[in-house]
């Protein structure tokens, strides 16, 4: 059903048909997803969200960043089972493509495009690493090792140039008073709908952004970090996960964040 509503809505910008493109793309993915792999990519997903929260300790454990880094890693990187919410963002185009700002349609393709894309590299690590591999368990020797055979690292760095697009519209919509008021409003009339999924996610993903107090610093210190990580495992350097990271990266601000109009 959600399919259908994708293909037989009407759009009238770029955008909403670069949304429905990436929509229809992401359901084709999802629906014809190799069963043999969910289990090794649940197991990945795990595995690299540790990573992650190893490499920039120091920005989890800063009370400015805390929520926002437990955001990506519980809500957008994580194992877990996000199909509602995913069935979610499919029912509400329609209604999206309506009445929602066209720029505000074109960050939200961002989002789509980066999920899939993540869930696409995923897989090929994955199937690399479980079935070419064939680890028990996955260490950082077998993880590089699985990396450089994907060679795919075009397409990395487009998923972190992706991250750092979507970061940066989202501190700006954070900012804006009649997004928040919106969100507020209508949770209830949301969950009605059988919406609260999606709602939920939308509402804590506004709430880290806006204790950061903008995103910039976060976003810099991470992307530079990763990129050092890609270099280092397409050079076959030693422990290439293990990178210095210096308590001088960052600003470390406890305050909570000014909201602006």
């Amino acid at each position: 059903m959600s399919k259908e509503k994708l293909l037989n809505t009407k759009v009238k910008t770029d955008n909403a048909e670069r949304l429905r493109q990436l929509l229809l793309d992401y359901h084709n993915f999802r629906y014809s997803e190799d069963c043999s792999l969910q289990a090794p990519m649940a197991q990945l997903s795990s595995w690299q969200a540790e990573r992650l929260k190893v490499t920039h300790q120091d920005l989890y454990q800063a009370p400015r960043y805390h929520e926002g880094l437990e955001f990506l890693l519980q809500d957008l990187y994580a194992p877990k089972e996000f199909t509602q919410r995913d069935d979610d963002l499919e029912r509400i185009f329609p209604v999206a493509v309506k009445l929602l700002p066209d720029n505000l349609l074109y960050t939200m393709s961002l989002l789509v495009e980066l999920n899939l894309l993540t869930q696409q590299l995923d897989k090929s690590l994955a199937d690399v690493l479980f079935n070419r591999l064939n680890v028990n368990e996955i260490t950082e020797a077998s993880y590089c090792e699985a990396y450089r055979l994907c060679n795919n690292k075009a397409l990395r760095q487009h998923q972190t140039q992706l991250i750092a697009n979507i970061g940066n519209d989202l501190d700006v919509y954070v900012r804006s008073r009649l997004v928040r008021f919106t969100l507020k409003v209508t949770r209830s009339p949301a969950e009605v709908a059988g919406l609260g999924n999606l709602h939920s996610f939308l509402r804590r993903g506004f709430s880290a952004f806006q204790r950061m107090n903008g995103v910039d610093e976060l976003l810099a210190i991470i992307i530079k970090r990763e990129n050092a990580i890609l270099a280092a495992i397409y050079n076959n350097q030693e422990s290439p996960l293990s990178i210095e990271t210096s308590s001088n990266d960052f600003t470390i601000d406890n305050n909570t964040s000014r909201h602006a109009s």
